[in-house]
């Protein structure tokens, strides 16, 4: 059965069955329209060139068919010859030439003067359709040549007074069309569908003219162009294939069983009997035109498919099929020109929190899901609004002003009721833009409020205020000086001691990004490290830290100067933008440092995926001989299964635990708890955010090995590191680990 099914929906497809989206139907329309503006070029230039043939191919008309000339009353030798055997060429020459500036201004911006085009060469096309027309009907030929005259009840003369009709139809048709479009704006498919059919009609009616008279006559010459007329025909009305299959049957036998039944003059029987060979010939032409218009009709399709979906891809997000960013910044653009519009309307930033556990507990396409259904909420919260999906788990929206508070309130129950488990939540920052202010640069600032929020549970909304202006231009600010303050060494490593806490010794340093900007001063992390983690350009720091550790490195082997170990962080986006383990190998080779006076810290709560990329890495740096440090143990949920996974030398307790030292009973036995399971698992520690001696002579008793912080130093230097281990104030330990 569902072969059948299968096979049947193939059937529809191809014989183009199926309904076709707007944009489809409006793409082979402008193909049909291309189709007609060639063909009408090629009529132009061959009316012209017929017309010029049938008066050089003699001395001239009037002797050529012995037209009277010896009544100059009634008769105008010139003009009768040229009305009488070049009027049809005339009338495609001027149709042709009208469709032909109807497909080139089809597209045009300026309806009126689209309009004013199409209606000269409209009123010059009906002109003398109607001027041959009249002649034909009445019978007031100025000649008297009764073969060749028109009579209203033969076949010939009805193909004649259809092909001048539909003619002046055709005029008609383009004039009012380009009315049309100028009062609506856009164009109209009807009439341009009606425009090509008469076009069709009138080269069929041509063609069927041409030949049958040249078959029943006893000169046949042009027997070819109804075949033709046929081609122009099919091709120019590529439509759905089971229409080009009808179309083709009805025009082929039509002309078939006309020819087939037309008594033959005696002296013609013998060349135009139609046999068996002339069938077989014929069908075998209908067949392989009609796949022609089928193959071109699917080529178009596709074509048409895939630009709708590049288009859709352009102003679309292709998985909440809301609006996208882009097309969110060009329409919030235009709508910031009118005078007033920002002053009513307000651009939120909505971010939806938790959505990362969600991902880590349901899984990537429960949510996708998820991340639909917020999309559906956002835009059905926001009817009259632009709103877009920016991105993961952002959205935006530009709405009126009034109301916008008690929108999100409702918006972020129903947001929590899509996982009642998690209870997601969102947190919105919102800004009210100025009056043609860049659209892109007006979201960003409410992104910046949203990201001001935190993790603070009792706010969801935050508005843009002249406080968050100034984090917001310091924002832009290390965006855009990266790559300066890179390059002009304003970015450098600031080491902080770790001792042991037997004795107190110097047993190593963590290397710490610091901003020493010549303007703003030693810019503080928070200023800075946030920034570039969110616009993943961390990986520049952070390489930039390792080389400049490894200078100074290198600067104590030459010198002989006292040397630790050093411990570098590495951000998780790292790991996401470049190949950690190839960029520390290659600076480490290029300042030749041994690879046991590097250590690399990596968070616990970044390890969450053990197939990650991060997760390779970590193992990689481990096989190429490289200390590996668990640090801020104890602030995620999955520490344990960390330990399990991985193979780390140092374990690194979280500062947290010494929050509430004195006052809170369970830290103590807690530090004590991890200390001893680190040892029994192999691992080293070291406890960071030491301030009290109380707290270091508790550490000493549990038998933590390594203590940092601010009782035994803050971040400094290079050279203030090395100065105060020449003064004494520092004692490098002998053993290094």
């Amino acid at each position: 059965m569902d072969t059948v099914k299968k096979g049947l929906r193939s059937i529809a497809k191809f014989l183009g069955l199926n309904r076709n989206s707007k944009y489809v139907n409006h793409y082979l329309m402008e193909a049909n329209v291309r189709s007609m503006v060639y063909m009408t070029a090629v009529i132009v230039i061959l009316e012209v060139w017929l017309i010029i043939y049938q008066h050089v191919k003699a001395d001239g008309l009037i002797y050529l068919y012995n037209l009277p000339v010896d009544d100059p009353k009634h008769y105008d030798p010139g003009f009768d010859a040229f009305f009488l055997f070049c009027s049809n060429f005339v009338l495609f020459l001027l149709v042709g030439a009208n469709l032909f500036v109807f497909g080139l201004t089809y597209r045009m911006k300026d309806t009126r003067k689209r309009l004013i085009i199409n209606l000269v060469f409209s009123v010059l096309a009906f002109t003398w359709s109607w001027f041959i027309f009249y002649e034909a009907k009445l019978g007031t030929l100025i000649w008297d040549a009764p073969e060749v005259a028109i009579k209203s009840n033969s076949l010939k003369s009805g193909l004649a007074v259809t092909l001048y009709i539909v003619a002046m139809f055709i005029s008609i048709s383009v004039a009012a069309e380009s009315v049309v479009v100028l009062i609506r704006k856009k164009t109209s498919s009807y009439f341009t569908m009606a425009i090509i059919v008469l076009f069709a009609l009138m080269c069929l009616a041509f063609g069927f003219k041409i030949s049958y008279g040249d078959y029943i006559s006893s000169k046949p010459k042009q027997m070819i162009c109804f075949f033709t007329m046929a081609i122009y025909v099919v091709c120019l009305l590529i439509w759905r294939p089971f229409i080009s299959v009808l179309m083709n049957v009805a025009i082929f036998v039509g002309f078939w069983q006309l020819l087939s039944n037309v008594p033959l003059r005696e002296s013609t029987a013998a060349v135009f009997t139609l046999k068996d060979g002339d069938f077989v010939n014929y069908t075998t032409f209908v067949i392989s035109l009609t796949m022609v218009a089928i193959s071109i009709y699917h080529q178009r399709l596709n074509e048409a498919t895939k630009d709708e979906e590049l288009e859709f891809l352009a102003d679309y997000d292709e998985l909440t099929g809301l609006h996208n960013a882009s097309y969110f910044a060009r329409t919030v653009d235009e709508l910031l020109k009118v005078p007033g519009v920002g002053e009513k309307n307000i651009i939120l930033f909505i971010n939806v929190s938790n959505f990362k556990t969600i991902n880590d507990q349901h899984g990537f396409v429960a949510g996708n899901v998820f991340l639909k259904e917020v999309g559906k909420l956002v835009d059905e919260s926001f009817p009259k609004s632009v709103t877009c999906r920016q991105g993961d788990d952002h959205y935006i929206v530009f709405t009126p002003f009034d109301g916008f508070d008690e929108i999100i309130k409702n918006l972020n129950e129903k947001v929590k009721e899509l996982d009642k488990e998690i209870v997601p939540e969102i947190k919105v920052g919102g800004y009210r833009p100025k009056a043609s202010e860049d659209s892109r640069h007006a979201a960003d600032k409410a992104r910046y409020a949203c990201h001001t929020i935190g993790q603070n549970l009792t706010v969801h909304y935050r508005e843009y205020d002249d406080k968050m202006d100034q984090g917001y231009h310091l924002m832009q600010y290390v965006i855009h000086n990266i790559d300066k303050a890179i390059e002009q060494g304003w970015i450098r490593p600031f080491y902080q001691p770790v001792v042991w806490s037997k004795d107190k010794k110097l047993c190593g340093v963590e290397a710490l990004a610091r901003w020493v900007d010549p303007e703003r001063g030693l810019l503080p992390p928070y200023a800075f490290i946030g920034t570039l983690e969110q616009t993943k350009l961390i990986h520049k720091l952070d390489t930039c830290i390792v080389e400049r550790v490894c200078q100074d490195i290198r600067n104590c082997l030459d010198n002989n100067l006292p040397l630790v170990s050093v411990s570098l962080n590495f951000s998780r986006i790292d790991f996401e933008v470049m190949d950690v383990v190839e960029v520390l190998e290659e600076i480490v080779a290029k300042y030749r440092i041994p690879k046991e006076l590097l250590h690399v810290e990596i968070t616990e709560s970044a390890l969450s995926d053990s197939e990650s990329v991060l997760a390779k890495s970590v193992r990689a740096l481990k096989e190429r001989g490289y200390r590996l440090w668990l640090d801020d143990f104890g602030s995620g949920y999955s520490s344990l299964n960390v330990l399990k996974d991985y193979d780390f030398d140092v374990l690194k307790i979280d500062m947290k635990f010494l929050s509430g030292f004195s006052t809170r009973p369970k830290a103590k036995p807690l530090i004590a708890a991890v200390v001893a399971m680190a040892e029994k698992l192999g691992m080293h520690t070291v406890c960071e955010g030491v301030e009290t001696d109380e707290q270091r002579e508790f550490l000493k008793t549990a038998e933590c090995e390594r203590l940092q912080g601010y009782l035994f130093g803050k971040p400094i230097p290079f050279e203030d590191l090395q100065d105060r281990i020449n003064k004494g104030e520092f004692t490098v330990s002998d053993t290094l680990s």
